[in-house]
């Protein structure tokens, strides 16, 4: 990949969001992005291969790049909404009005207790636009912006709700991600408006009106070198906007709005090979990242198919399907599988494309079926109950199953499609589901890399895995189906089973319940926004779900009243747990695969998020989620708990937390019953820690604060209270006051800003304890800690320490070495205050070369005043997107009067315990009247770095971050 001094290639930073400045108060950190499946883990790491899988690039959004507002411009928001505060409480103690940071419009206004609006006869288009308009001072759009609506979709669900999303439009271009979408039950009832649409467009549009100076073309090969690839030779289709490669890649012209106004850029979808299937957008004018999105979520006519695994009690053992008759192949076809909703092919050599030594002719012959599963003996798990299906010692034995392999993931993609599309799940054309006549069949891609490393097998990056990428409607997804058991590996190193995924019916519905998931939670323009830790761990719990509900319904897996029974993968994994946890525990049950990794007995809660593998990590954390869902199920029966959990994706806001998710699920109640089960659903909640009070700031918040309370009755209160500095006792103006948990965003519910005399005042507050109360002023430390509210009112007093280094308070970057990232991922954002974002720089030289030695990088910032320092406090993170490895390990600190004579004042070693996190540290000399100082990165946290670099899977041997830096003391 080439860098350039206009930046870093494309680089991003990752989806930790600002939640993390609250690691210290809360008791840890935030999670770097997970935007690909790691191995799954079983009994142990799997391992053996002498190559180890390469780390990819996460998730970025210039518009926020923490994953929501950063809290100053959440600040200056809050303290121009004194209308919308007003119209907050006119909702009553459950009303909800979150309002977006750079738009300053509503990301979402609903209620959980009832409706915006009464019965109506009226169409619902009308009645969400009506709500729209009479409310100008909360909604902020004039005639002239309301003219820019086009309507995009407007689908019934299988209760009668309209889903309805309007698309912003000037001069025949759409604005990215802002819009307004509603939701309007089948009486005419306004459930909830969202979509944070952008106030005064014509006229932002009409200060950009250059052409664009980067081509189609052009926007897609920086795409794709973003992400480590390039982009293929194909011959493109330009139809208006958009541009279409014959690939499948494409690029359309978009506005994207910004916190510094509106930009010109184009929206590429790319496949660059392998799994680096990725969404940007890109500056039309400067080529520049604005949003990098990774896709990939990390699992004649009669065919010889399982319904379960090779080896299952029941549904191991294959039978006869016939694949035309079930309408999943035309009656014409004969030799390739390209069916109804699925076109699958061996894609041995992940080029994703099907050549010739990779098709499957159509099974059935006039004798009789096709194709029959040869069993291998290759693994002392082999046996009866877990049949293998190819050896990995042995030079391409996977060519033994391959078209069984490939026709039984076509058969189990193509029933699964129709399963979904039925009540109470309905997950139609309509919704968006995955059709050839729609244009997006889902392209399965069996065995895919089986032949990409030494000796006929799979390499590193292809094993012990799948995948499932998920574009908007309209563009096929891509599901990639590995094989498991790494080449070279002993059962004690790599413990599944030498199998393939395509034969795992619980991987392949897992990877096909990524598309459902990434279909129903989207922007008014139709993109995913499961963007987060948080929303990321529901959207791999909700595959663990839908998938072991399918298999469960149909006889396949057991389930009675005893706890610990339903585990997602247990064929890879012969039978042990393929997750930390069984789906179906209890809290509180004593099964032995009910019991956590550090022991602790029975089922998870809203506190176990970060510690349930270790660390934050969207497939462990998404454990707690999954337990949740199958309490409903248990307690509703499947039908109906199918129904609220499906159309509570529907109803959700963008990049949602999972108390933003449950709330949609009481909504869903709302409409389907009145709210009759709201009690049930909160004593379900409440149970896993997700009451009323748990804290949590936004989708990137790993160490949420549990809460096992339902909603209070009775009046509200307020919180008022006064902040100064801890050292001068002087007033803090302009900090931005708010409970965490009550909204998605700081812009909204149970939220103020403190005055020139420091004071603030929260109103309609229900008492009780909240998990997270947090102040976060301009040039200041942030604080969060529980705060019980109590029915009389409550003060609430805060003394933040004087950040000397942050840019809100007068520090300023005086110098740097290495490459500029701006405006990605600059120097400026080592003190922005936010652990969102971050500087990134190279470890060798200014081009991004991948070396073994460092080239060491500094960063000079001066202070607004001479200051004796007490402490430093510095996060190590990777940033920009790039992988952990590429966060600071060895590190060294500076001191200067002047900016010309430096002195150390700290030195030592970060590891990846430190990451996601403030570390304090305090100087061992050279602290007093210090106006500059200097931070060194030595070294990433790349494991033997001198070994591992630079041919290396690390993205440390190429890039070194730091995510922050704070300097406190005394004038």
């Amino acid at each position: 990949m080439k860098v350039s001094g206009k930046g870093r290639g494309l680089l991003a930073v990752s989806a930790v969001s600002a939640t993390a400045m609250l690691a210290v108060a809360a008791g840890g950190g935030a999670s770097a992005s997970t935007s690909a499946d790691p191995a799954p883990t079983a009994a142990g790491e799997a391992g053996g291969s002498s190559i180890a899988a390469k780390e990819r690039k996460g998730n970025y959004d210039a518009r926020t790049p923490s994953a929501r507002a950063t809290y100053a411009r959440a600040a200056k928001v809050v303290a121009k909404s004194a209308g919308a505060e007003k119209f907050r409480d006119s909702l009553g103690s459950q009303g909800v009005v979150d309002l977006d940071a750079n738009t300053g419009t509503p990301a979402q206004v609903t209620k959980l207790n009832g409706f915006l609006t009464g019965p109506s006869a009226k169409k619902a288009t009308q009645i969400a636009l009506g709500y729209v308009k009479a409310n100008p001072d909360v909604f902020k759009l004039s005639e002239s912006d309301l003219g820019t609506l086009k309507l995009r979709k407007d689908y019934v669900d299988e209760l009668g709700t309209h889903h309805i999303s309007w698309v912003q439009v000037v001069d025949g271009i759409e604005v990215f991600g802002n819009g307004l979408k509603a939701n309007v039950t089948k009486k005419g009832q306004l459930i909830s408006l969202q979509g944070a649409p952008v106030a005064g467009l014509v006229s932002q549009a009409k200060a950009r009106s250059a052409k664009a100076a980067l081509s189609a073309a052009g926007a897609r090969s920086a795409a794709a070198e973003d992400i480590g690839g390039k982009a293929r030779t194909a011959t493109a289709k330009t139809s208006g906007m958009t541009t279409k490669w014959a690939n499948g890649d494409s690029a359309k012209q978009v506005w994207f709005h910004t916190a510094s106004g509106l930009r010109k850029a184009w929206m590429t979808y790319t496949n660059a090979g392998g799994s680096l299937i990725y969404s940007h957008v890109i500056d039309a004018q400067t080529g520049g990242l604005l949003y990098r999105r990774d896709l990939v979520s990390e699992g004649n006519g009669d065919a010889l198919v399982q319904d379960n695994y090779p080896g299952a009690a029941k549904g191991g053992t294959q039978r006869t399907e016939n694949l035309i008759y079930n309408k999943w192949l035309p009656k014409k076809a004969k030799t390739l599988l390209e069916g109804t909703s699925v076109a699958a092919w061996a894609d041995v050599n992940d080029d994703n494309q099907p050549n010739g030594n990779e098709t499957v002719k159509v099974p059935g012959t006039a004798t009789g079926s096709e194709y029959k599963l040869t069993s291998f003996q290759s693994s002392s798990f082999c046996s009866a109950a877990f049949v293998c299906s190819w050896d990995p010692a042995k030079p391409d034995s996977w060519k033994t199953n391959m078209n069984q392999d490939v026709t039984n993931g076509f058969y189990l993609a193509s029933n699964f499609h129709d399963w979904l599309a039925k009540p109470p799940i309905s997950f139609t054309s309509e919704a968006g589901n995955f059709e050839t006549a729609g244009g997006d069949p889902v392209l399965l891609n069996a065995l895919d890399g089986a032949a990409t490393g030494e000796n006929g097998g799979p390499d590193a990056n292809h094993v012990n895995n799948a995948n499932m990428s998920t574009p908007p409607d309209g563009t096929s997804p891509t599901m990639q189906m590995y094989l498991f058991h790494a080449p070279g590996a002993s059962d004690e190193q790599d413990p599944f089973v030498p199998s393939s995924s395509s034969n795992d019916a619980s991987i392949l519905y897992h990877e096909y319940t990524h598309g459902l998931s990434n279909r129903l939670v989207v922007d008014a323009t139709g993109n995913s926004t499961l963007n987060s830790i948080q929303a990321g761990s529901m959207g791999e719990a909700w595959s663990d779900f839908y998938a072991m509900d399918y298999l469960v319904a149909h006889g396949l897996e057991k389930d009675t009243t005893a706890p610990g029974e339903v585990l997602e993968g247990k064929y890879v994994s012969h039978g042990q747990l393929f997750r930390t946890q069984a789906m179906d525990c209890r809290v509180k049950s004593k099964a032995e695969t009910c019991v956590g990794l550090d022991g602790t007995q029975g089922g998870y809660t809203y506190g176990d998020f970060p510690t349930i593998g270790g660390a934050p990590e969207v497939h462990s954390s998404g454990e707690v989620w999954a337990q949740a869902l199958w309490d409903l199920r248990e307690r509703f029966g499947r039908s109906y708990a199918l129904s609220l959990i499906t159309r509570a994706m529907e109803l959700s806001t963008a990049d949602p937390t999972m108390l933003d998710m449950r709330n949609a699920i009481v909504q869903a109640d709302l409409v389907a019953s009145g709210g009759k089960n709201a009690d049930i659903i909160w004593t379900v909640f409440a149970n896993r820690g997700m009451g009323w009070f748990a804290g949590v700031l936004d989708g990137g918040d790993s160490h949420p604060i549990e809460d096992f309370h339902k909603p209070p009755t009775g009046a509200t209160t307020s919180i008022t209270g006064t902040v100064t500095d801890k050292d001068s006792g002087t007033p803090v103006a302009g900090a931005l006051v708010f409970v965490g948990g009550h909204a998605s965003g700081y812009a909204g519910d149970y939220s103020a800003v403190t005055g020139a005399d420091g004071k603030y005042t929260i109103d309609n507050v229900l008492p009780g304890t909240y998990g997270k109360f947090v102040v976060s002023g301009p040039g200041y430390e942030l604080l969060g800690a529980p705060l019980q509210v109590k029915a009389g009112g409550t003060t609430a007093n805060f003394a933040p320490r004087r950040n000397w280094a942050a840019a809100s308070g007068g520090g300023t970057v005086a110098g740097f070495n290495g490459p500029d990232f701006s405006p990605q991922c600059g120097p400026d954002y080592a003190i922005d205050l936010s652990q969102g974002t971050g500087w990134g720089s190279t470890t060798g030289d200014d081009a991004g070369t991948p070396t073994n030695v460092m080239v060491p990088k500094h960063i000079d910032i001066k202070l607004p005043e001479a200051v004796k320092v007490t402490s430093f406090s510095v996060d190590p993170s990777n940033t920009c997107g790039d992988p952990g490895s590429s966060s600071t390990g060895q590190y060294r600190i500076e001191t200067s009067a002047d900016g010309t004579t430096w002195a150390t004042a700290q030195e030592g070693t970060f590891t990846a315990a430190n990451r996601g996190k403030y570390t304090e540290l305090a100087p061992s000399g050279n602290a007093a009247g210090v106006q500059y100082v200097r931070f060194w990165m030595l070294s990433p946290q790349v494991p033997d770095f001198a070994t591992n670099c630079p041919a290396g899977a690390f993205g440390g041997c190429t890039f070194t971050d730091m995510t922050e830096i704070q300097v406190f003391g005394t004038k």
